[in-house]
């Protein structure tokens, strides 16, 4: 029995070490850091691509293989990191359970006079001389003005008073403890009962569910349309400036959410499930429409709405026209030849047939160019390619963040006591002709609160 009871007492010991707690907090942070550089997704693409910045593709293909056989992207999921978490929470439950009840029980316990041998050994110490039948009183009279609860003692070396206050405050160091605790209890929660994915959802659809980052499909219990999609570009350049969607939110086949919008670091939330602007992409589909304004003689605008070669009737015309070609982005060489630029819409453009008594002519119509709007026909401006960028967003629901807030805000508490509230012992020798200051407290402000207490016990102004 003995033997078991000592190998309990080394595993408590182990659990309830200090050193664990440090070595724990190294590691979980090596491996945040580790998971905040390298990229965190199933695939193999985005881990590859990022090593080959730095290597060749062999070398990035075995780094993979590496990263893939700890888990290291898909880190915040991965058993050990999980278990890392778990026996830091259990460090913290067994270091308050071993040390907070020794605490409560000292402040219930009488306090005893020290020995002179223990005051003489503290880091401050001070003195004065001083001929004063009353300076007792006085000593007293400036520690209750200043909120600290004083006992006496009478000892062989004269009059020892203890001035204790804001003792509870110790209390503020297992108050962080629980606000860490509630944060990995957050953290836990939202990697087993959140998710995270994306959605990839071309303007004029919707979509119901998301893809996890294990490529699975997760139904959201409602559908997300996106009605529209626009990108800013800084001027003359194919640098975007701001993208952003325009989303419906539907449940049953009506909407409940209209004219949402998201862009980048402006997310939007709906029943638990946050959605993130991510990404966009040009994917043109059957539904797409180009759509153009006509400006008669009279100045009255008229919008057109045409699918790729369908034909449509210029307004107060016998004029028909149709699109038989589309640029997203189109260039001029030096040689005077068109060509694109880029899959991005940054200029975007039409090729416009049009039809009069059996005659075609052709001419391309680009939408940030004005001049190119002039048609024998009349003005024409190209305004979009409805339906034909795609919005990706980032998908999360996490239940465990409302803990997180609640550990964090409880933790900047904790922190402020434990830092700016700290609890104050001095412990003063009263004798005859001199009074000695003593405290346990490391050097700093405590000398230039003696100091003050000094002062006014000698009746100096402060």
């Amino acid at each position: 029995m003995g033997k078991i009871d000592k190998w309990n007492d080394r595993v408590w010991n182990f659990f309830a070490s200090v050193d664990l707690a440090v070595a724990l907090f190294i590691i979980i942070s090596i491996g945040a850091a580790i998971g905040t550089v390298i990229p965190q997704s199933i695939e193999p693409e985005p881990v590859i691509k990022f090593f080959s910045k730095f290597m060749s593709i062999s070398s990035a293909h075995k780094a993979y293989e590496i990263v893939s056989l700890f888990d290291l992207n898909n880190l915040y999921h991965s058993w050990w990191f999980t278990f890392l978490l778990f026996m830091f929470a259990l460090n913290l439950i067994v270091c308050s359970i071993d040390r907070l009840p020794s605490l409560l029980k000292s402040f219930k316990t009488s306090p005893k006079p020290y020995p002179l041998e223990i005051l003489e050994k503290m880091p401050i110490k001070s003195t004065i001389e001083i001929n004063n039948d009353k300076i007792l009183e006085k000593v007293k009279e400036v520690f209750k003005k200043k909120g600290f609860l004083i006992h006496l003692f009478e000892t062989k070396d004269g009059v020892q008073i203890q001035a204790r206050k804001r003792s509870k405050t110790r209390l503020a160091v297992y108050l962080t403890h629980l606000s860490i605790l509630i944060i990995l209890a957050g953290a836990l929660i939202g990697i087993f009962f959140g998710f995270r994915g994306s959605m990839n959802i071309v303007e004029g659809t919707g979509l119901n569910f998301a893809i996890s980052d294990e490529g699975k499909a997760i139904p959201l219990g409602f559908e997300v349309r996106c009605d529209k999609f626009e990108v800013e570009y800084y001027e003359n350049s194919g640098v975007p400036k701001a993208y952003r969607s325009y989303l419906k939110i539907i449940e049953n086949g009506q909407p409940v959410k209209e004219n949402i919008v998201i862009e980048v670091n402006h997310p939007f939330t709906y029943k638990g499930i946050t959605f993130y602007q991510a990404s966009y992409g040009f994917q043109p589909t059957e539904h797409a429409e180009f759509r153009f304004t006509y400006f008669d003689k009279k100045g009255k605008e008229h919008n057109i709405s045409a699918h790729f070669e369908e034909k449509f009737k210029i307004p107060e015309t016998s004029v028909n026209a149709f699109v038989i070609d589309f640029s997203p982005a189109l260039g001029v060489d030096e040689a005077g030849r068109l060509f694109n630029m880029s899959t991005d819409m940054i200029n975007p453009a039409v090729l416009v047939v049009f039809e009069e008594k059996g005659k075609q002519t052709q001419q391309w119509i680009l939408s940030k160019i004005p001049e190119t709007w002039e048609t024998p026909y009349g003005r024409l401006r190209f305004n979009e390619l409805w339906g034909a960028q795609f919005t990706g967003l980032q998908v999360r629901q996490d239940p465990g963040v409302p803990l997180i807030y609640i550990g964090s805000i409880l933790m900047c508490v904790g922190l402020f006591i434990c830092l700016f509230l700290r609890p104050l012992n001095y412990f003063v020798i009263v004798s005859k002709n001199k009074i000695t200051f003593y405290s346990p407290t490391s050097k700093g402000m405590i000398e230039k609160q003696i100091d003050e207490i000094i002062k006014e016990t000698k009746g100096d102004k402060a």
